[in-house]
């Protein structure tokens, strides 16, 4: 009787904390805003099909990916096409953090969907059996908006001041990155910051279109008069608020120029010159002062950035634009 209560017990207990950390993990590792798209029209795929077995190929390679690419990929693997997009001021451990988890929830909330979208809070991941490559897509469009609101014209004024110009420069960019992010000043010493991305495989035009369509039809169908906003469409997305959301030294660098490749190439004869016992001690020196530096910035911002996301999450709702 003794050994029977006891297993019992042991059974709850191990039942139990394995559904602790279940919970703990789901709560912890996945987006509260996430949001996505099943285009239940299109059809569906079979367990163990081709298509199924195209599409984790693809899951596979987008979060395997090593070269950040200024956070955008663009993969066919038999009938399946995908795009994947960071948020361009995001390093590249979070944009493969982002996708992988993007990519739990998308088969999580569309099983089995051919075509689908999911939205988080730095990346968008897309799917389909038809070509995505350079193909314009507004809808669906969705959004979240922060709880705070304005009557404010000026602030209206001031935001579609901000909006236009960052649209335009992002609209400019190259065949790499469409974005744009900066600040106005509202009255007094309050400020209104902005950032706009779109796919960069679209044109121009196509870019510049879609960011107007969430500016002007998105905002105002959803988050008309509220102080902060994120409209999601497939091929573009843009976010405002009243405190600085983007993540500062972070944007994706220039290519490397020839110039720097030859400077590169020249330092190894230039150490030669250097007695051998010098440099290496101070090459040992030099790593030891950059590793602890490193680690000290790291555990700083690290500490930063976790308090920052859970305050910029708190005033956010979901909000549905109609079409």
């Amino acid at each position: 009787m003794a050994t029977e209560i006891s297993r019992t017990v042991l059974f709850h207990f191990l039942f139990s904390g394995l559904t602790f950390t279940f919970l703990a993990t789901f709560a912890i590792s996945f987006d509260p805003y996430f949001l996505h798209s099943c285009a239940n029209n299109i059809g569906n795929y079979t367990a163990n099909s081709a298509y199924e077995r195209d599409l984790n190929t693809i899951f596979k390679q987008i979060t395997s990916i090593t070269k950040s690419n200024y956070g955008f990929y663009s993969k066919k693997v038999g009938e399946v096409s995908a795009m994947a997009l960071c948020r361009a001021d995001v390093k590249l451990d979070v944009c493969t953090g982002c996708l992988s988890e993007t990519i739990s929830r998308v088969k999580l909330d569309c099983p089995n969907n051919k075509e689908a979208i999911g939205w988080s809070a730095d990346c968008t991941l897309r799917y389909s059996n038809t070509n995505l490559s350079e193909k314009l897509e507004i809808n669906p469009q969705t959004c979240l908006y922060n709880t705070g609101s304005t009557a404010d014209e000026y602030f209206q004024l001031r935001l579609g001041e901000l909006l236009s110009d960052l649209r335009n420069k992002a609209a400019a960019g190259g065949a790499l990155l469409k974005y744009a992010a900066g600040n106005s000043s509202l009255r007094a010493s309050e400020r209104l910051y902005a950032l706009v991305q779109c796919t960069p495989d679209l044109s121009e035009g196509d870019c510049n279109h879609c960011l107007d369509k969430a500016a002007t039809d998105g905002i105002r169908r959803c988050c008309l008069k509220q102080r902060g906003c994120r409209v999601l469409s497939p091929s573009c997305n843009l976010r405002f608020e009243t405190y600085p959301f983007v993540e500062a030294g972070a944007e994706f660098p220039p290519p490397p120029s020839p110039s720097g490749d030859r400077q590169k190439e020249e330092e190894p004869n230039k150490s030669k010159r250097t007695p051998v016992l010098v440099a290496s001690l101070s090459v040992i020196f030099g790593v030891a002062v950059v590793s602890m530096s490193g680690f000290l910035i790291w555990k700083r911002r690290n500490n930063q950035d976790t308090e920052y996301r859970e305050i910029q999450l708190l005033d956010l709702v979901e909000g549905r634009i109609d079409m």
